[in-house]
C-alpha cells in the first residue's frame, strides 16, 4: 500500500513537472479594459533619499509613483538636491517619466537654484549618465536680473556650458557700490 502511494505520488509529481515545463508562462493582466498599462507597483506620497558619505544629497517627493515594467511615472514631483559647490536646487514638475537612466520632465517644469539661477520649460530631458539637460521646446532661463528666452537648449552640467537656439536675452548688470 505504501509503495503504491509512493509510485502514484511520484507519477503525479513527474506529470506536474512536465506540465509546468511545457506550459506557457502565466502573466498577470498588464493592460486595463481601456488599453492603458497597469503599474506593477503604485506608491502614494512617496519620498526617496539619496544618501552619500557627506550626508543627504537629494530628496525626491512625489504625490504618486507608478512603476511599470520598462519605466517609472511620477506625478506632482518636488526634487531637492545639493550641488558639489554646496548650492541648493529645487525642481518641480507636474509629471515625469524615468526610463533607461533618463528623466523626462513632461509638463510645467521649474528649476531654481540658491544662487539665483532658474529654468522653466516643458519636455525637459536629463540624462543621469552624461549629466546633460536638454529640451527641444521653448524655455526661460534667468539669473539674478538677466533673462533669456529660447526655442531649445542643451546644458552640459559637468562643464557648465549651455547651447541654445533662437534666443532673446535681456542682460542687466548688477550695480556695484563703492567705485
Amino acid at each position: 500500500m505504501v509503495v503504491r502511494l509512493f509510485v502514484y505520488g511520484a507519477l503525479l509529481f513527474l506529470g506536474m513537472s512536465v506540465f509546468l515545463i511545457i506550459k506557457e508562462p502565466y502573466t498577470l493582466r498588464i493592460v486595463d479594459l481601456n488599453g492603458n498599462q497597469i503599474p506593477e507597483i503604485e506608491l502614494i506620497h512617496a519620498q526617496n533619499y539619496q544618501i552619500k558619505d557627506n550626508g543627504i544629497e537629494s530628496i525626491v517627493n512625489s504625490m504618486r509613483v507608478m512603476r511599470f515594467k520598462d519605466f517609472d511615472e511620477l506625478q506632482t514631483v518636488t526634487a531637492e538636491h545639493r550641488t558639489d559647490k554646496g548650492l541648493r536646487g529645487v525642481l518641480t514638475t507636474d509629471k515625469a517619466l524615468v526610463r533607461d537612466k533618463v528623466i523626462h520632465c513632461m509638463s510645467n517644469s521649474h528649476y531654481v537654484r540658491s544662487d539665483g539661477v532658474a529654468l522653466e520649460g516643458e519636455d525637459i530631458f536629463y540624462d543621469l549618465n552624461t549629466e546633460v539637460l536638454r529640451s527641444d521646446k521653448p524655455f526661460i532661463f534667468s539669473q539674478e536680473r538677466s533673462r533669456t528666452n529660447g526655442l531649445s537648449f542643451v546644458y552640459q552640467m559637468k562643464e557648465g556650458t549651455i547651447a541654445a537656439n533662437s534666443i532673446h536675452s535681456v542682460i542687466q548688470q548688477v550695480e556695484r557700490k563703492g567705485k
